[in-house]
């Protein structure tokens, strides 16, 4: 395994699952708009901006029509994350290692601004990550690398030095198409790339990969 001066953890599906939440929060949303909305696993980590716009292009929006709908999504999702579990055991404590080892950590998501900060307060983990990247920092979403190149030039590191932390194929494309190395933890999801490292069950697995895991207490 390589040595890496930065790893870039996507949020959603990577440190939590918040697929339930955001699910029925599109769900909400479909109804409201009464459309029938795609499956979520079609648009799991896309800009929420750029799915509302498409699904809702025969109803030809105006800018603050799409603002709008995407305001209640979120509004949304953010509710239903209150009332349910939504972060990995292993999240906290793999994090923890890492920090303890001096790596540098960077978070790279989707989400809204908002939403990320109440995720990260309850999960804890806001004082991990040295950069955050998130949907109101970009203007193209995954698989864009806009994301990653950001986090990347900010962090003032080599692509090649950097390993992106994904859940899906939109996402590994995104980090890929950086110049840095990815690998998949939690869902199976899998790139032929040579810079694609593996698919791994958990954080923990990926530690222990890196070396980490004997002072992992996950």
């Amino acid at each position: 395994m390589k040595d890496f001066d930065l790893l870039i953890f996507d949020l959603d599906g990577v440190l939590v699952n918040t697929t339930s939440s955001h699910a029925r929060a599109y769900g909400d949303l479909w109804r409201k708009l009464g459309v029938e909305g795609p499956p979520y696993e079609r648009i799991a980590g896309r800009k929420t901006s750029e799915v509302v716009a498409e699904v809702t292009t025969e109803m030809k929006p105006s800018a603050a029509e799409i603002r709008g709908w995407v305001g209640f999504k979120q509004k949304q999702a953010r509710k239903h994350m209150l009332t349910e579990e939504i972060v990995y055991g292993d999240s906290l404590p793999s994090l923890t290692a890492l920090a303890r080892e001096g790596v540098k950590l960077a978070l790279g998501t989707g989400a809204s601004l908002e939403t990320t900060d109440i995720v990260l307060r309850r999960m804890g983990l806001s004082g991990f990550f040295s950069i955050v990247v998130t949907a109101e920092d970009v203007t193209e979403g995954k698989p864009s690398p806009e994301c990653y190149q950001n986090i990347i030039a900010r962090a003032a590191v080599s692509p090649g030095k950097a390993l992106v932390l994904e859940d899906s194929s939109s996402g590994l494309a995104a980090a890929l198409a950086t110049g840095a190395y990815a690998a998949s933890v939690r869902s199976g999801v899998t790139a032929r790339h040579a810079r694609f490292i593996g698919s791994f069950e958990d954080l923990t697995a990926l530690l222990l990969n890196l070396r980490i895991g004997n002072r992992c207490d996950a």
